[in-house]
C-alpha cells in the first residue's frame, strides 16, 4: 500500500530533503491540506526532523503566498471591490491586529492557505503576518508531524495495520477539511 512511497522515498537520497520542504511550500501556497504531508514528514524524518521541515516549508510557503496576493491580488481586488469596500477591509484587519491573525492560526478548522491568501489582500503588515503565522503554526506542525511519527512507527513494525491505519487518517483529514470547504449554507 504504502510501499511505493517508501520505496521513492529510500531510493531518493539526500532529494528527500530537498523535496520534503519544497512540497510543503507548494502545499502552502495551493489549497491542499497541509495535514497530510506534514504527516508525511514525520512518517520519513521522525518527529523532531519532520516537524521542523514541516514548519520551515509552511512558513515559506505561506511567505510566498502573501507576497503573490500582495503582489497580484490587491490589484485584482480593486478592480471588483469599491475603494470604500478596500478601506473597510483595511481598516478592519488593522483593528483585529495580530491577535486576531495569532488566533486564526490555532484554529485547524480555518484553512491555512486561505489566512495567507486573505491577508495578503489586506493591508496586514508582512512582518505581522510573518512572525504570526511562524508562530502560530508550530502547535499543528507538532501534532501532525507526531502522528505521522507515531504511524510511521506502527507501519515499520506491522505494515498491514500500520498502512490501514494511515490510509484511515489520510480519509479522514482529508474529509474533514474539503467537506466543511464544500458546504454551503442553505437559503430559506
Amino acid at each position: 500500500m504504502l510501499d511505493p512511497v517508501v520505496q521513492f522515498i529510500e531510493n531518493s537520497g539526500g532529494w528527500v530533503y530537498v523535496l520534503a520542504p519544497l512540497f510543503m511550500i507548494v502545499v502552502a501556497i495551493l489549497p491542499f491540506p497541509a495535514e497530510i504531508p506534514a504527516m508525511l514528514n514525520g512518517m520519513v524524518f521522525g518527529a523532531t526532523l519532520g516537524s521542523l521541515i514541516t514548519w520551515s516549508g509552511a512558513v515559506v510557503g505561506a511567505l510566498v503566498s502573501f507576497e503573490l496576493a500582495r503582489r497580484f491580488g490587491r490589484p485584482l481586488a480593486r478592480r471588483v471591490l469599491s475603494d470604500q469596500a478596500l478601506a473597510t477591509t483595511d481598516r478592519m484587519a488593522h483593528s483585529a491586529g495580530w491577535p486576531a491573525l495569532l488566533t486564526v492560526r490555532f484554529i485547524p478548522a480555518i484553512a491555512f492557505t486561505v489566512v495567507n491568501w486573505a491577508s495578503g489582500l489586506t493591508a496586514i503588515p508582512r512582518w505581522t503576518f510573518a512572525w504570526t503565522t511562524a508562530l502560530g503554526i508550530i502547535p499543528g506542525a507538532i501534532v501532525f508531524t507526531l502522528t505521522g511519527s507515531g504511524l510511521g512507527a506502527l507501519y515499520r513494525r506491522a505494515p498491514a495495520v500500520g498502512g490501514a491505519l494511515i490510509v484511515l487518517a489520510v480519509v479522514v483529514i482529508a474529509w474533514s477539511v474539503i467537506r466543511p470547504r464544500r458546504s454551503t449554507p442553505a437559503t430559506p
